[in-house]
């Protein structure tokens, strides 16, 4: 699962408080399909943590743009 998030830096917090929590994630460049301004950063991570990841975000005070499942065809936005 992808997590979109306004930059590289805010990646990386979610990034570093996962960590704390033991939830395994990576920073990618966001898939330029599911991005208008054609750049941006995700995080990736199990969609079971999906929970988890929205509350860490919140208390950051990171915006998570959208959440996008992965699948064979592409990404689908839940």
């Amino acid at each position: 699962m992808l997590a979109t998030v306004p930059s590289r830096t805010s990646a990386s917090r979610l990034k570093k408080s996962l960590a704390a929590a033991g939830i395994k994630s990576n920073i990618i460049q966001t898939p330029s399909a599911l991005t208008k301004e054609g750049c941006g950063y995700s995080l990736r991570f199990d969609e079971a943590n999906r929970a988890i990841v929205a509350r860490s975000a919140l208390e950051l005070r990171i915006n998570i743009r959208a959440f996008f499942a992965e699948t064979e065809g592409g990404y689908e936005r839940r």
